[in-house]
């Protein structure tokens, strides 16, 4: 069987014959040659490209924004009068998140191999989504006899096709970039040969297994370069074999009635956990002959008085549509074909799919007459092979062709620490790769890192601290180094369990902080200026300039003093001879040991706070409680002091401050903090700032600093929570509903950074045991009780 028997009613020539002939798979394929790394010219004289686009999360983007992007694919279509036709595809493949592991047999390993074993248990899958762009020929014409024979013998024809394939070509490439723009944002990319990516995808299209793959070096049509494996026919039944395929089963589905009206998303639901294909084509049909049609179909209304007003008031908004160059009509074929090694889970599939298509007012069937050319309709260039065309406009076509997909994150190569921090199932069924950085400039990988900051909210009792505890654990497969201001020791057990340092800052116990043992050098000696002044100046009463000269004279002595003689009560002698009546004195010793302060730094000779350590968490339930807000910027001002000391190193940082919303709610902080976040972002350090309520940290001093600093956001549901709770983020519909009418108890979290957001599946269920630490639970703080526990705990925890 030759491939030009196939032309015109193709589909009918090929269900008529006798056999088909594995062999000759390749003469069904309608690619012929490259014409460059993008463009491919057809068995019909089309020239099309290939994008790739990210798409966009209907489950989390907001309503406007679905809209906007149907709007832009449609009003494209109609902008190219009919000269070229469109495919869209969207495939489901088998997702495995490459990531590197967690080294060595601690706990952070452990968590991190019973994740990853959980993970590949899921099935996770990704949805590709690819639109092809078939510039196609010229409407032949009839010419003479004489025509012909001059136009065989002109010395310029050469020339003249020559022009006419540049032209051809270059108003393919326009509408291929016009489309680029018009999913700005959704990382489209013309897909090339020489990266493997784009006959891949031809492949794809008939096996549900893309893999990359190259043109071979031999002569011969492209066909033969993209079919790598064997489709056999029985019935309704297709049969894979060969090549990366393996051997599966599959079914091919088409519309069979079509609904009254399209919406964007009606398919969004055919999530299955199976390789699928799901094939969009749209070709347009002249206007002159849609006019005549719709003529035709007003005069038998009228003729007949059938159909009732919304009939006729569609048929002439369908009118007025084209004359307006909004709509175009055109012949539209879906189908959706699955494919799977095991009978059972085809079935179920395939009522799965007749399911979802049912509740979207549309039938689908598989027909046994047919199924072979349906599944050769599924490659771009083939319409001829299409049956059970519909007429629909391009509004309609960009609806059920809707451009949606689960993001999946950003990849090792996307993000400073070479790696995502883990990779989270979502319910749809793929899987994210979590991180908390922005994306990187391209081909900027050695700038200075990106924002990681990171705000976490969620109700008491709603899995903060477990969510916070794993993330903490996962950051170690980057050798991530840990800080935790702790609220009501939250994250002792977990911390302890990866190895921590732990202690309390209370006011019962000496706090081993000293600033002025240690800030020395000439750029502590400027912080200390800035930081003092900050704790005893009053509003009512500034100080003077004489005053703040003072201040900086007796820095400057007292790091040049012996260390023996760098504490409070010293330091507050030295502002005794300043004629101020006291005043400047009497400031200082509130943090010299008698004073209201001094429990906080007056006692300690020598700082002997420790930082030491890859992962170190302190306890402020003292500190934070009290209220007071120089004791709040004065320990953790100083803190923070020495933790950016302590990463001068730039190796990667985590510090966790919980209850941020107390502990940042000073003047302090207020005027630092902005300044402080961007010094720890070139520092290669992420902040993670956690509270319970957006409006918190809204209505905290801070809370200017904080929404403009942190960026990316980890949302818990909070059903006792109020629209207003959430307003300072901004939240759209959809993901205000997420927040409020999630069920108690359901481990989800919504994540927003500069990709956009996505419902990720946060149960961790799978971690089994491990989690009574992970969780901080009883057991584990029991355990932790005994002076001499042991450090390996977690192992016996059940």
């Amino acid at each position: 069987m030759r491939r030009k028997e196939l032309s015109g009613e193709g589909a009918a020539s090929l269900i008529s014959s006798v056999a088909f002939r594995e062999e000759q798979f390749e003469d069904y394929l309608p690619f012929v040659s490259l014409v460059d790394d993008e463009t491919i010219l057809t068995r019909g004289g089309e020239y099309m490209q290939c994008i790739r686009v990210n798409g966009l999360n209907s489950m989390t983007a907001n309503d406007e924004a679905l809209i906007r992007l149907k709007k832009r694919i449609a009003t494209i279509i109609a902008q190219t009068e009919g000269r070229f036709s469109f495919y869209i595809h969207k495939i489901s493949k088998r997702l495995s998140p490459e990531i590197s592991p967690v080294r060595g047999d601690g706990f952070a390993a452990e968590v991190d191999r019973r994740w990853q074993s959980a993970l590949s248990s899921y099935g996770l899958r990704d949805k590709t989504l690819t639109i092809t762009v078939l510039r196609r020929p010229a409407a032949s014409r009839s010419v003479s006899a004489f025509e012909k024979v001059r136009a065989r013998f002109a010395k310029d024809k050469v020339e003249d096709q020559k022009q006419l394939r540049e032209r051809r070509l270059a108003s393919l490439r326009e509408v291929v970039s016009i489309l680029l723009s018009a999913t700005e944002g959704m990382s489209g990319r013309a897909l090339t040969a020489s990266s493997g990516e784009l006959l891949g995808f031809l492949e794809a299209i008939g096996s549900g297994t893309e893999v990359p793959t190259y043109p071979l070096s031999e002569i011969g049509i492209l066909a033969r370069s993209v079919a790598n494996f064997r489709p056999t026919f029985a019935s309704n039944r297709i049969t894979l074999s060969g090549g990366n395929t393996g051997r599966k089963s599959g079914l091919i589905f088409t519309i069979k009635n079509y609904p009254n009206q399209t919406e964007h998303g009606m398919f969004d639901s055919l999530n299955l956990p199976h390789d699928m294909v799901i094939t969009h084509s749209f070709t347009p049909i002249p206007n002159d002959v849609m006019e005549e049609r719709i003529r035709r179909a007003q005069k038998m209304m009228a003729s007949m008085n059938d159909a009732g007003v919304s009939d006729r008031e569609l048929l002439a908004s369908a009118a007025d549509g084209l004359v307006t160059g909004k709509l175009v009509f055109g012949g539209h074929h879906m189908t959706a074909a699955i494919y799977s090694s095991n009978e059972r889970e085809l079935a179920e599939a395939a009522a799965d799919i007749q399911q979802v298509a049912q509740e979207a007012g549309v039938k689908v069937i598989t027909e046994a007459f047919a199924s072979r050319a349906h599944y050769f309709a599924q490659f771009p260039g083939n319409a001829a092979f299409r049956s059970r065309i519909g007429t629909i406009t391009n509004r309609n076509f960009a609806g059920l062709a809707s451009l949606h997909r689960t993001p999946l994150g950003k990849n090792g190569d996307e993000v400073p620490w070479k790696d995502p921090i883990t990779v989270f199932p979502t319910p749809e069924g793929s899987g994210y790769q979590f991180s908390f950085h922005r994306k990187l400039s391209r081909g900027n990988v050695d700038a200075e890192p990106p924002a990681g900051h990171t705000l976490i909210l969620g109700p008491s009792g709603g899995g903060k601290s477990v969510l916070i505890a794993f993330l903490i654990a996962q950051a170690q497969r980057m050798n991530a180094r840990v800080f935790a201001f702790d609220y009501r020791r939250g994250l002792e057990v977990p911390l302890r369990a990866l190895g921590a340092e732990y202690s309390e800052i209370t006011a019962n116990r000496p706090t081993g902080l000293n600033p002025l043992w240690s800030e020395t050098d000439p750029e502590g000696q400027q912080w200390l200026s800035e930081w003092i002044t900050a704790l005893i100046e009053r509003a009512e009463r500034p100080l003077t300039a004489q005053q703040s000269q003072f201040l900086q004279d007796a820095i400057r002595r007292n790091a040049e003093a012996p260390q023996g003689l760098r504490h409070w009560s010293q330091f507050a002698s030295l502002f005794a001879p300043l004629d101020d009546d006291g005043d400047l004195e009497s400031r200082i010793r509130e943090w010299a040991p008698s004073g209201r302060y001094g429990w906080i730094f007056g006692g300690n000779r020598e700082d002997t706070f420790s930082l030491n350590g890859d992962l170190v968490g302190f306890d402020l339930t003292s500190v934070l409680d009290n209220g007071n807000d120089k004791e709040r910027a004065a320990v953790l001002g100083y803190i923070f002091r020495r933790l950016e000391r302590a990463m001068q190193d730039r190796r990667p940082t985590i510090i966790v401050v919980d209850e941020a919303w107390r502990a940042l709610d000073t003047d302090y902080f207020a005027d630092k903090l902005q300044g402080w976040l961007v010094t720890l972002r070139k520092l290669n350090c992420v902040v993670l700032l956690v509270t319970q309520f957006a409006t918190q940290i809204a209505n905290s001093k801070a809370g200017a600093s904080i929404l403009q600093g942190v960026q990316t956001q980890i949302l818990l549901p909070n059903d006792d929570a109020s629209a207003q709770d959430f307003a300072a983020l901004n939240l759209n519909a959809k993901e205000l509903t997420i927040m409020l009418e999630t069920p108690p108890g359901k481990r989800v979290a919504l994540v927003r950074d500069d990709q956009g957001s996505v419902l990720l599946d946060t149960d961790l269920t799978d971690l089994g045991q491990l989690l009574m630490s992970i969780g901080n639970s009883t057991a584990g703080r029991a355990a932790l009780a005994a002076p001499d526990y042991d450090p390996e705990f977690w192992r016996a925890l059940k």
